[in-house]
């Protein structure tokens, strides 16, 4: 028995690599050095209600994102960037293995640095397709910030056609008009003490990938 455990353990480990995968992430990641998409952004943010907003976006290598929209467009602050921001400074973070889930292997990056924005990051990664399909972000500007990834025409550069952030309302930065009405459609017992999950759903169109 001593032998058998002996010979399973190094397969055990060479099973999830969480150093190699993320090497092989950024990898993909440096293939893109820009894009432009249009985004189409749809927030669902409790006792607000505000439409559809259509987006320019413009990536630019490593993880330099600009927005331009004709309306008041929610999201969250480096949202876009903070994913990039991990694979663009793979040296700024330490992998760890952290299980599977539905088949995904979680990959948590912890900060080498004290006062990095970023405390906590996990990733969930389809290592097949070299994907991430969910992420959970802590940072210091957002708090807790969970997004979920679909993909269609450009998987091949880990480009999504879809992202869905969710947040905890009460922590999350709503643009200062949006507060106010917030506040006014309020109840003080209503909100008091209670966490409240919204939610930003992205679908990007028209990739223009250099």
């Amino acid at each position: 028995m001593k032998y058998i455990l002996l010979l399973l353990f190094p397969l055990a480990i060479q099973a999830q690599n969480p150093a190699q995968t993320f090497k092989r992430l950024v990898q993909k990641f440096n293939q893109v050095k820009s894009y432009e998409v249009v985004a189409t952004i749809k927030p669902q943010i409790p006792l607000i209600r505000i439409l559809p907003v259509k987006a320019n976006i413009h990536f630019s290598y490593p993880s330099n994102f600009q927005v331009k929209s004709a309306g008041i467009s929610i999201l969250p602050k480096n949202g876009f960037s903070e994913l990039p921001l991990l694979f663009s400074k793979p040296d700024d973070f330490t992998p760890i293995a952290s299980g599977t889930e539905n088949n995904l292997e979680i990959i948590t990056l912890l900060p080498t640095q004290n006062d990095s924005n970023i405390i906590l990051a996990k990733i969930w990664v389809d290592v097949s397709s070299l994907l991430v399909i969910k992420s959970q972000i802590t940072s210091r500007s957002n708090g807790t910030i969970t997004c979920e990834f679909d993909y269609n025409q450009e998987k091949s550069f880990g480009l999504p056609s879809h992202m869905k952030f969710v947040m905890d309302v009460n922590k999350f930065k709503i643009p200062k008009g949006l507060a106010t009405d917030i506040n006014r459609t309020s109840r003080p017992n209503e909100t008091e003490g209670k966490s409240k999950k919204g939610s930003i759903d992205v679908y990007f169109s028209k990739y223009k990938v250099n």
